[in-house]
């Protein structure tokens, strides 16, 4: 198992392909479509990744035998003093329940503990129940909750101490 840090000079083809597929599951559970949640992960393309890479974002892959099974992004916060906020956890399908999503958390705990932070905080979809509880396995607490126009769900704030 191996981690790859993913700059915008890359070719994002295949973690773009990565978020897709691992949101892609997550969209057609809740109903998402492109037209009512265009910013889901299940519809990222090259270009708003670029974006984002080149906006603070640090973006992580995971593979195994040379394939990307899984991707993490962490992320600076600008409104929290000491806290990052980890992101776009995602491991496609076939490659679930098999531990790479908490390898995944954890490296990017570690990183962000690293980088002198004191709290990682994380969103979700309120409603997500099982990710809700995996998060919680994790060690992170609800921390609040809000309604965002933009978005056909209520998002559920989650925040764990590292420092």
């Amino acid at each position: 198992m191996d981690f790859i840090q993913i700059t915008s000079k890359e070719n994002l083809f295949a973690i773009v392909h990565v978020l897709n597929v691992s949101h892609g599951t997550v969209a057609e559970e809740f109903g998402f479509t492109k037209e009512t949640n265009p910013t889901n992960n299940a519809f990222i393309d090259e270009s708003t990744l670029r974006d984002q890479l080149n906006n603070g974002i640090e973006l992580y892959a995971i593979s195994d035998n040379d394939k990307l099974i899984g991707c993490i992004a962490i992320e600076r916060s600008s409104r929290e003093a000491d806290t990052y906020y980890i992101e776009k956890v995602s491991v496609i399908p076939e490659f679930r329940n098999q531990g790479y999503g908490v390898e995944l958390m954890n490296f990017a705990a570690s990183k962000i503990k690293k980088l002198g932070s004191i709290a990682v905080s994380i969103s979700l979809i309120d409603s997500n129940a099982k990710l809700k509880n995996w998060y919680a396995d994790q060690g992170f607490a609800e921390s609040g909750f809000k309604d965002f126009d933009h978005l056909p769900f209520r998002v559920c704030f989650m925040r764990k101490e590292i420092g």
